[in-house]
């Protein structure tokens, strides 16, 4: 089952130096995870809150409308993968903000129903990214250069591990 996290700062903004694609991290913004796994590697997902513009958009390989757009959008092309110790399960009852308690319990209850729609389309991402070039057509190689370079953030997640461990 999906849940909500957010995630350490300090590691969003090491990732960030190698790929600036990855959203800053303000503290609050939940991440969905567990959305693919690959090699022991988790990866997570950032939701993005309401705009107006979400309403117009469709949906497409790396993007995807929670209840149309009216509760956010859900932004495959920067997931990233993240270590347990760097999580922290989001408890939205605890959220001192009630306005933003409830589009987040809202948002909750919509991503548990296309549960199967996220992680389908995660892991179909990540293996796009993953392919050669000359094995997609137009359309998916410019996906491709939207999303997080999924191979150089596994590396630098082990390194950011293995510096603070050390």
């Amino acid at each position: 089952m999906l849940k909500f996290y957010t995630v350490n700062n300090d590691y969003i903004e090491y990732l960030r130096k190698f790929d600036p694609r990855i959203y800053k991290n303000n503290d609050r913004r939940p991440y969905i995870g567990v959305v693919c796994s690959v090699n022991n590697i988790d990866y997570y997902v950032p939701l993005s809150s309401p705009k107006p513009k979400h309403l117009n958009m469709k949906n497409t390989k790396d993007f995807h409308k929670v209840k149309e757009g009216a509760l956010g959008v859900i932004n495959f092309n920067y997931m990233i993968p993240i270590s347990t110790e760097y999580l922290l399960e989001k408890d939205i009852r605890n959220e001192p903000d009630l306005k933003y308690r409830f589009l987040l319990n809202n948002q909750y209850i919509e991503v548990i129903k296309i549960e199967d729609i996220i992680t389908s389309k995660a892991n179909d991402l990540y293996s796009l990214v993953k392919m050669n070039d000359n094995d997609l057509t137009e359309y998916d190689k410019r996906l491709k250069t939207r999303c997080c370079n999924f191979p150089l953030l596994e590396q630098k997640m082990k390194e950011y591990i293995n510096q603070k461990e050390s």
